[in-house]
């Protein structure tokens, strides 16, 4: 099951003042958007829903990564005769993951000798990530690294905490000795999700982000999860949308993952 169509996900979208519809084994999201109307969100569900008769002006879809795309069209078309479609996603349409069955040292030899040796200069750099309850640091800090609107990357992260937390979620803040770094990692079915993160240029330019991540898949991999999700980079086969990912895409690239591609229609 994917996260977004997990009971506890749902929770946090209802804590957003959204209103969780059930169909067909399916969470859907509805709420009332100004100049909009009723808007229905279906993130990837495991079987494409009926609609139910509510007051639907725009349907969002997401495909699963095990959609046959053939049904998704025709349930797209039949769909478009009523309702405005939407297939533009508000998810990433393509993903990084990496196992975390093998030991620390296999996974750690799988990253590229840059990241390598990365850890080891952020480690040399004084550079100490510790596990964490405290929201407000992490915000804090993704808040600085998403410059003049960087609040706006962290709205409704705080009652996502509360309500994925401590069972379902982690965080990881590094300092040197101030705060410089940190993460959010999401536990579900066995996978550990980069849910967020965020460093300071002065971390960056001591590594902290690539000691993060190498931290985060030995916390995950002790949570038991067996593999990790690094939840979105820029797709290639659209190109020409989301350039401005390419960057944290090349950094999530030298970890020694493989690529997860989402249907596109």
């Amino acid at each position: 099951m994917e996260l977004q169509q997990s009971s506890i996900y749902a929770n946090y979208i209802a804590a957003l003042k959204w209103q969780i519809i059930m169909a067909d084994g399916c969470n859907m999201f509805y709420k009332k958007i100004p100049f909009m109307g009723g808007l229905l969100k279906i993130q990837r569900p495991k079987k494409l829903p009926h609609i139910p008769a509510i007051d639907v002006s725009t349907i969002a879809i997401e495909p699963a990564k095990n959609q046959n795309i053939a049904a998704y069209k025709k349930w797209v078309s039949t769909h478009e005769k009523k309702y405005r479609v939407v297939r533009s996603e508000y998810m990433a349409t393509k993903t990084i993951l990496i196992d975390l069955r093998p030991k620390e040292d296999e996974i750690f030899t799988r990253f590229s000798e840059a990241k390598r040796r990365a850890v080891r200069k952020a480690e040399k750099n004084g550079v100490i990530v510790r596990e964490s309850t405290n929201i407000k640091d992490l915000i804090q800090i993704k808040n600085k690294s998403g410059g003049f609107l960087g609040f706006i990357t962290t709205v409704g992260i705080d009652k996502f905490w509360s309500i994925m937390a401590p069972k379902y979620a982690t965080i990881l803040l590094a300092r040197a000795p101030h705060l410089v770094g940190g993460v959010l990692l999401v536990f579900w079915k066995k996978t550990a999700f980069y849910w967020i993160a965020g460093a300071t240029k002065e971390g960056k330019k001591m590594f902290a982000p690539t000691l993060l991540v190498w931290e985060a898949l030995k916390v995950a991999k002790k949570h038991g999860a067996k593999q990790f999700d690094f939840v979105g980079v820029w797709d290639e086969r659209r190109h020409q949308e989301h350039t401005e990912w390419q960057g944290f895409t090349r950094f999530k690239e030298g970890f020694g993952g493989k690529p997860l591609y989402y249907p596109i229609y």
